[in-house]
């Protein structure tokens, strides 16, 4: 369930699509949305805004009007504070255009990534939606990037929604993409996928993923043992593989065979699909491919045509994730698709 939805908000064209998706979840959930500008006095503003702001600020103190900006600062603190004022006030407008019932707005100075994290604990946030990219885009090429810090250090869900040219304007969600690996962290990104795609009535694509990264801890976690077949048992048995037991088999030779994996998916997607069914999915489509996740997931994304992209912030071979990159920080750069992290 969404309660609560932070939105930062900076002007940009990804900070837009952001706004709109969340403004519809917030509707279509009756959620409360917490609109977040976060500005930086010696940041990269577009100077049309900036001169925007300060024009329509100058207009206000020569009539009288109160601004609402705080009087002990310097001419550019007030305008870039007016500035996000004005940000603010075009989104709550939109926001309750949109069915929108409680839509408050925070003007806050600082780190945008250390800001958004606190209120977002603050407000006791069930999502934050937000842009991939904002003005200062050569920051979001590198680590330590605005989005790539709150997607991964969020104290709740979160959606990075990315903008391509193909995609100028976000059009509601009609495809959602659930990777799967039968894990406590896929299943609540199944949940969550499957509540939001109800909402929407939107087409839900169930994946998984055969490869050899998790152990055989971690599989035999994921399933119910009594399904499989016998020969599937005997290949999960520690007393086989004991050193397969707690280790990550991609840095061994393969320990479980392709049939047992095939086995392993299918029971896996079988659950997905009846919680799928259960929150109101219709016929939920099931995907089973081998191979390495990120790539298999952004391909079926591809091919799918997908609009949200789903993911367990932490999924079977952690060590993998570790060493060479988490999955879902892969699907993040690489889908070019609007990601959710769910926690």
């Amino acid at each position: 369930m969404i309660r609560t939805i932070v939105t930062p908000i900076d002007g940009s064209v990804h900070a837009q699509m952001a706004l709109d998706l969340s403004t519809d979840l917030a509707a279509r959930y009756d959620a409360r949305m917490v609109l977040l500008h976060v500005g930086v006095r010696d940041g990269n503003v577009p100077e049309e805004l900036y001169n925007a702001a300060s024009l329509e600020l100058e207009e206000a103190e020569s009539s009288g009007r109160e601004t609402g900006v705080h009087p002990h600062q310097s001419r550019h603190e007030k305008v870039l504070e007016y500035m996000g004022q004005m940000l603010l006030r075009k989104a709550q407008e939109q926001a309750e255009g949109r069915g929108v019932k409680n839509a408050e707005t925070v003007i806050d100075f600082g780190d945008a990534g250390e800001r958004i994290l606190h209120h977002a604990k603050q407000s006791a946030a069930d999502l934050i939606v937000m842009g991939s990219r904002g003005f200062g885009e050569l920051k979001e090429l590198v680590l330590g990037g605005v989005s790539h810090k709150v997607f991964h250090l969020a104290p709740c869900s979160c959606v990075t929604v990315h903008r391509s040219e193909a995609q100028p304007a976000l059009e509601g969600i009609k495809t959602i993409l659930v990777p799967t690996d039968g894990s406590d962290h896929a299943g609540k990104a199944v949940d969550l996928a499957s509540e939001i795609a109800g909402k929407y009535g939107a087409k839900l694509v169930l994946l998984y993923v055969m490869w050899r990264g998790p152990s055989l801890e971690e599989l035999r976690a994921s399933i119910d043992m009594d399904q499989l077949s016998e020969s599937a048992r005997d290949e999960l048995d520690p007393a086989r593989h004991p050193i397969a037991e707690h280790m990550s088999s991609a840095f061994m030779p393969p320990v479980v065979s392709k049939r047992t994996l095939e086995e392993i998916g299918k029971q896996v997607l079988a659950r997905a699909r009846r919680t799928a069914e259960a929150k109101g999915v219709r016929a939920p489509s099931l995907v089973l491919l081998n191979g390495d996740p990120a790539r298999a997931i952004v391909g079926t994304a591809q091919k799918e045509k997908v609009d949200l992209i789903a993911l367990g912030c932490r999924g079977l071979g952690s060590v993998e994730g570790l060493l060479a990159g988490s999955v879902s920080y892969k699907v993040n750069h690489t889908a070019r698709r609007s990601c959710l992290i769910v926690r």
